[in-house]
């Protein structure tokens, strides 16, 4: 709790301006706290699976299905398992749960030769006793919600997904004029995620992770557990909120794309939403990468992000006790259209000395 409340009161001690909005900056010292291997800790993450080394326990084409390779997969084993996919898409949900460490390997010339996808969305219906996804079902609702939306769903330890592509294209016809399904759009159950990561030590590289709003949601399986995310060389895709959860999640030379042409012009997205417990210090991390934006996002029109108040109604946030995101963007290129911090999800203004979200060194290009 010490620490974190450290955070909070030197995040207010520098400010800048950007896009005539304040937007906190660490100092040198502050800023060393948040460096990949403070975030992680003592984990080491290790060596990447690789094909050329290692002969796949599995090998799945197009037609064939993943899911039924990845039950296979036992529990418990002191190796890691690999499954190899060949290049093609894999339509439906998949679910990574209580499994031994495994490795899913796509093309390593060509993350976009695998894909996964899926085209489910928070607000599609379905029977109460039908189950959202196989990680997550969601019983005596009628509809999938956002979690059950997810496209994969790891929900445990040590896995590495390499080389390939993780989408939902739940709303990529809206893109091209089409209309939203009904009851759904801008203001709900447009919630469309693409990849669930729910675990510890997960190391994603050289992957494609593309959505809309809310693609990546990186989360704790459970309150108090342990949840450190190391994402490096890829691309995360989306508009609204997509990246958001409450894990320990570091994403390192990556390109991070805010994407148009879905949302009402003059609405614009926002990139990153934590929701870190108040008594922890940590939450994302995003070093060394590069934030873009897509042609036609006006200059400043895309929030940084905004803290992810879970569960708390407009006007009842309490500080140390309610979710408090900690976000740092640092070492980093800033496109253009990258806009101040927003408000939380809460409605709670943003305030420099009581959210934990700054930057620290970054450029813009």
């Amino acid at each position: 709790m010490k620490r974190a409340l450290a955070l909070l009161a030197g995040l207010a001690c520098v400010l800048t301006t950007a896009h005539g909005q304040p937007r906190p900056q660490l100092s040198a010292e502050q800023a060393a706290r948040h460096t990949a291997a403070a975030y992680l800790g003592d984990w080491q993450p290790g060596p990447l699976a690789d094909l050329a080394a290692t002969t796949p326990d599995f090998i799945v084409k197009p037609g064939e299905s993943l899911q039924a390779a990845i039950d296979r997969v036992p529990a418990r084993d002191s190796r890691r398992w690999v499954i190899q996919l060949l290049p093609g898409t894999y339509r439906g949900p998949v679910c990574i749960k209580d499994k031994a460490p495994l490795a899913l390997v796509g093309s390593p010339l060509d993350a976009a030769a695998v894909v996964l996808v899926d085209g489910r969305y928070a607000g599609k219906p379905k029977g109460e006793q039908e189950a959202a996804h196989p990680c997550w079902p969601e019983l005596g609702k009628t509809t999938i919600g956002t979690s059950g939306s997810t496209t994969a769903l790891v929900q445990s330890n040590d896995v590495q997904l390499l080389h390939l592509t993780v989408a939902n294209d739940a709303m990529d016809g809206i893109r091209r004029g089409e209309t939203y399904p009904p009851g759904v759009g801008e203001s709900g159950g447009a919630q469309a995620v693409a990849l669930t990561l729910a675990g510890d030590r997960i190391q994603l590289e050289n992957v494609r992770l593309l959505g809309h709003q809310d693609t990546l949601y990186a989360k704790r399986p459970a309150p108090e557990a342990p949840a450190r995310q190391l994402i490096r060389h890829s691309l995360i895709a989306g508009d609204v909120d997509f990246i958001f959860g409450n894990a320990v999640l570091v994403i390192e030379d990556c390109t991070v794309l805010t994407r148009a042409n879905r949302r009402t012009p003059g609405h614009g997205g926002i990139v990153l939403a934590p929701s870190t417990a108040a008594d922890v210090a940590q939450g994302f991390l995003v070093t060394r990468s590069r934030l873009v934006g897509e042609a036609g996002l006006a200059p400043g029109s895309t929030a940084i992000g905004r803290a992810w108040d879970a569960g708390v109604k407009a006007g009842t946030w309490v500080a140390g006790v309610s979710p408090n995101g900690v976000a740092v963007v640092r070492d980093s290129e800033i496109g253009a259209h990258i806009g101040p911090w927003q408000a939380s999800t809460s409605r709670r203004p943003f305030d420099a000395a009581v959210n934990r979200l700054g930057e620290f060194n970054n450029r813009q290009p």
